[in-house]
Formats: structure tokens, C-alpha cells, sequence
């Protein structure tokens, strides 16, 4: 492949502005430039297919790479010796752009937007396919969609993050015929609390509740401050009969917490449970509002001395 082609400047008078819009001064040399692409378009089909900023890469209807220009080189990670000749893996009977993962593992990747369209040269038909790096784009948009699914003070997943990721465990659960059991946690008090100690007071023990359910629960378990002083899990794969060691595993971590603090400051939080059964498949809002209606009532016998554990 020749060089590309290096513009030099051509100024002898640095202080003088000078127009690009056109002029007897300027017509001479466009001239000389538009009788250069006519005799020799093949030199500047060179030029500018070496200086494009997107990688772009002519492939055969038998799916081999037969180019590829310097920004596909790095994109890619690979020399034209490297890919020319070998089949490309990329889908090149897409037509319409779609992004797709280049190279890397775990978070070292790379992202491209890619289009394949369809042309001919000499009677032979190939592909010509571009991509453009879009890393940075992607990479900017999961952390702005990250932070809108979780509670700032927390670090547990919001209301929507919730919603969302506990449809995608329900959806796989009714393939899979696994059951799961949602939670509802109240913390008591919290308004006391707010109007006695002030409410940086109440943020940290909404923090210290948060804390309680990461060690209670495991990895895969979606874990969200629902709202105000109510906290939402979905313990995954955890059948009606393992709920029991969930919440005896719940209150031993609450009761191990509070033995740190002095009686004014110890936690104290309502449950209510309900069990996500594939046989008899609900959604989110049902089980949310099963859940609810329990931990009321929990809360309500707990206000009577005869709390429900």
C-alpha cells in the first residue's frame, strides 16, 4: 500500500488571512486538483481510503477479507497481513448498521458500528464493510444507564433498576422452572428517627440496612431501595423452603449489627415474603403487592408484641 500523502503548507505570508471559499488566487490550484483526480483516481481512492478515520475493509462473497485500510488495522488489533486472505466474522449479509463487540475480554473491548453494503468491481461482487469505533459512546451510555438504576445513597439498585432486572430473572425463571422468593423490608421508624436524630441520621441507617442485606443475601439476588424507607429483593432460585433460612440468616445479621450499636440507635424492619411459583407464573406487581400486604401485616402485629417472624 503507498503512503498517504502528507499535506504541506504552501503560505508565504503567515500574517495574511487567507480564503478557501474560492478566488482567482485559489481557482489555478483547485483546477490542478480536479485534473489530478481525473487521470489518476485510483491515487486518491489510496489517499482517502488510507486517511478515513473508520476502518474499512473489502470482503468476498465467500466471506475473505481481500483489504483492509490502516484504521481497520487499528480497530482491530490486526495487520493486513494478519487478516487478508483469512474469512471475517462478522455477519456481512447485514445491511443495516448494528454494533458489535471487536475485540477485548471482560471490560478490555472494543465497540464498532458496522454497515456492510453490497457493490461490484470488474464484474466481481463483494462486500464493503466499514466500522466505526463507538467504545467511548457505549462506554459513557452504560454508566449513564447504570446511574439511573441506582440509589445514590445506597448503591443498591433503584425503583426502575428493580423493575427491570427482576423482569428479566422472572422471564428466565418461567423457562427454567425455577422458583424465587421476593422480600419486602421496612425499616420502623424512620420518621422518629428523622425527627429525633436529623435526617443524616436516617440516611446512615438506611446505609447500615443496605449493608445488612449484601451480607444476608447472595451475588446473584437483586438487591433495591424501593423507596423512602422500604428496601426490595428478589433472592433467586430460592424456593419457599429455603426462605426460611433466609430470613433466620436476616435477623442474625440485624441482631449481630445491633449488638455494635447503643438501644437508641439498634435497627428494627418488617418482612413480608411472597414466592414466585413457575407452575403458577405472576408478575412483578403481583408479587410486589403480596409482599406488601404481608409486611403490613407483620408490622401491624409487631406494634401488637406478637410480631410474625
Amino acid at each position: 500500500m503507498k503512503k498517504p500523502v502528507r499535506a504541506r503548507s504552501q503560505v508565504k505570508n503567515p500574517g495574511k488571512p487567507r480564503s478557501h471559499s474560492g478566488g482567482d488566487g485559489a481557482a489555478p490550484k483547485g483546477r490542478r486538483l480536479a485534473a489530478l483526480v481525473e487521470s489518476d483516481r485510483g491515487e486518491l481512492f489510496s489517499i482517502l481510503v488510507g486517511c478515513s478515520p473508520d476502518a474499512i475493509m473489502a470482503v468476498d462473497q465467500r466471506g475473505f477479507v481481500r483489504y483492509m485500510n490502516p484504521a481497520a488495522e487499528r480497530l482491530l488489533d490486526k495487520s493486513s497481513a494478519d487478516l487478508v486472505g483469512r474469512p471475517f466474522s462478522f455477519p456481512v449479509d447485514s445491511f443495516r448498521s448494528q454494533e458489535v463487540t471487536v475485540s477485548g475480554r471482560g471490560t478490555d473491548f472494543k465497540v464498532a458500528e458496522i454497515l456492510a453494503e453490497e457493490a461490484a468491481w470488474g464484474g466481481e461482487k463483494f462486500y464493503v464493510v466499514s466500522l466505526r469505533d463507538v467504545t467511548r459512546n457505549v462506554r459513557m451510555r452504560e454508566q449513564l444507564r447504570a446511574l439511573s438504576d441506582v440509589d445514590p445513597l445506597t448503591g443498591l439498585l433503584n425503583r426502575r433498576g428493580f423493575f427491570d432486572a427482576a423482569q428479566r430473572q422472572l422471564s428466565l425463571a418461567q423457562r427454567t422452572k425455577r422458583g424465587m422468593t421476593f422480600l419486602f423490608v421496612d425499616l420502623d421508624g424512620l420518621k422518629r428517627i428523622n425527627d429525633t436524630h436529623g435526617h443524616l441520621e436516617g440516611d446512615q441507617c438506611l446505609i447500615e440496612v443496605a449493608s445488612i442485606l449484601r451480607k444476608t443475601f447472595r451475588q446473584p439476588d437483586i438487591l433495591s431501595r424501593y423507596g423512602g424507607d422500604e428496601f426490595a429483593i428478589l433472592a433467586i432460585e430460592a424456593m419457599e423452603r429455603i426462605s426460611r433460612k433466609i430470613i433466620d440468616r436476616l435477623h442474625k445479621n440485624l441482631s449481630a449489627h445491633n449488638a455494635r450499636k447503643r438501644p437508641d440507635r439498634r435497627l428494627s424492619f418488617s418482612l413480608g415474603l411472597a414466592h414466585f411459583d413457575p407452575a403458577s407464573p405472576t408478575s412483578v406487581e403481583q408479587l410486589i403487592e403480596r409482599a406488601d400486604e404481608r409486611m403490613y401485616e407483620n408490622k401491624n402485629l409487631k406494634k401488637r408484641g406478637r410480631a410474625a417472624r
